[in-house]
């Protein structure tokens, strides 16, 4: 086999590998989110399941319930503190010693808004109404999202392509803005794809 047929033949074979190594890339980082919740849950129960055990053996619930005692004055008392926490969230006091605990967590949890805007998501989908656009500059047109629209200039945020809640803000001109015909959860997707598949003339 000659040299330049070998390396042919190893290019050929790493090309091969790559699109399966970037599929478990992928599904790795689309996991995670989902794996912290699981161990956040995981934890909470297991907290929450010494509680339930003193609630159950106290009231004698498992007189009732037999073995699935505990796992339901469990699930019980997770849904009460759930509510519970509904309820405080409703209170200005409460909110404002929320929005400082959060804080404090963006600081020391990396990534903790994008894995907080991705529960948000998945429990109560919010309907995306940011406009697509492209602004233009001397070197090409940027994509961004607009987000406050005014009647010389406007807001447009430039989302990262490997999280979308990240960026640069800047505020343009609106001559140099052109509008997109794509939903911003359409833009999104083609943001994460480093750009393919955008609206190019």
């Amino acid at each position: 086999m000659t040299k330049p047929s070998k390396i042919m033949k190893e290019y050929n074979y790493k090309k091969r590998l790559e699109k399966p190594r970037n599929k478990i890339v992928s599904g790795m980082m689309y996991l995670l989110p989902l794996f912290i919740l699981f161990v956040v849950i995981e934890k909470l129960w297991y907290k929450v399941s010494h509680l339930g055990k003193f609630v159950a053996h106290n009231l004698h619930l498992d007189d009732f319930l037999g073995k699935y005692s505990i796992t339901v004055t469990t699930g019980l008392l997770l849904l009460l503190i759930f509510y519970v926490f509904g309820y405080l969230a409703t209170l200005p006091r409460f909110i404002r010693f929320y929005n400082w605990f959060e804080g404090m967590l963006l600081d020391v949890i990396p990534g903790y808004s994008k894995y907080k805007n991705d529960l948000e998501n998945k429990i109560s989908p919010k309907p995306d109404n940011r406009i697509p656009v492209l602004l233009k500059t001397p070197v090409g047109n940027k994509p961004g999202l607009l987000i406050d629209e005014k009647e010389a200039s406007s807001v447009v945020f430039f989302p990262s392509t490997t999280n979308a809640l990240e960026g640069e803000v800047l505020v343009v001109d609106n001559k140099i803005i052109e509008k997109i015909d794509l939903d911003a959860k359409s833009f999104l997707g083609i943001m994460k794809k480093q750009g393919k598949g955008l609206p190019v003339s």
